[in-house]
């Protein structure tokens, strides 16, 4: 389709002080991938925001009407994604067969 891309490997990161510490093109667009469910292991979001943006939880609850949320463990990020800790990406939801995960991008990534 004549879309251009660029394919970076690296390793695994797991908080953006790791990430700051490898030299990627497009800084700017530095993201952080936090995969999250609520307090009854029900419903799993996966939140793409800007790198550097701080996220409170309990706002998010707040401004989706979601209940409680919390980090998803290691193995539902596994069964759901089929993703390991330090490789989430929005690239997994494509392993969501069943569209159990639901997905919110930061309006930075909008324009």
């Amino acid at each position: 389709m004549g879309i251009e891309y660029e394919i970076v490997e690296h390793q695994a990161v797991f908080n953006m002080a790791e990430m700051a510490e490898i030299s990627l093109p497009h800084p700017e667009a530095d993201a952080k991938n936090l995969f999250v469910r609520d307090d009854k292991k029900r419903n799993y979001y996966l939140l793409t925001v800007k790198g550097d943006k701080r996220v409170n939880l309990a706002e998010f609850c707040e401004q989706n009407d979601t209940r409680r949320l919390s980090f998803a463990s290691p193995a539902d990020l596994k069964e759901k994604l089929d993703l390991t800790p330090g490789s989430v990406t929005p690239l997994g939801l494509l392993n969501d067969q069943k569209h159990e995960v639901s997905f919110y991008l930061d309006e930075y990534f909008a324009d």
